[in-house]
């Protein structure tokens, strides 16, 4: 019998261009350097090559592709990390990622 265990989800999504409030000018927002991190319960560590189905607090959904998992001492937890599935991200969809109460968002260093 499996326990369920907490992960830590390390989300990695496209970059996308979204229209600036004040202009009509188009900006590019490159993410591939920040990553949104959740821990969620699973009941066993998903494979690379999976679809997960994620939650945004807002109540959104969206699939992402585990890539890998790894264990992390410092965490003593495994990381999952995953890629947004769509090749594209909307804009509707990265403000509520921004602005969830239930993602955190990490700068690779």
């Amino acid at each position: 019998m499996h326990m369920a265990q907490i992960v830590e989800i390390s989300l990695r999504i496209p970059s996308l261009r979204i229209r600036r409030e004040d202009t009509d000018a188009l900006e590019t927002i490159n993410n591939s350097d920040i990553r949104f991190s959740k821990q969620i319960e699973v009941e066993s560590i998903p494979k690379a090559g999976v679809v997960l189905t994620m939650a945004i607090s807002s109540g959104e959904t969206f699939e992402c592709d585990v890539v890998r998992s790894d264990w992390h001492h410092t965490k003593n937890m495994f990381v999952i990390a995953c890629r947004y599935s769509k090749r594209s991200v909307s804009p509707a969809e990265y403000h509520a990622l921004m602005n969830s109460t239930d993602w955190q968002v990490r700068a690779l260093m």
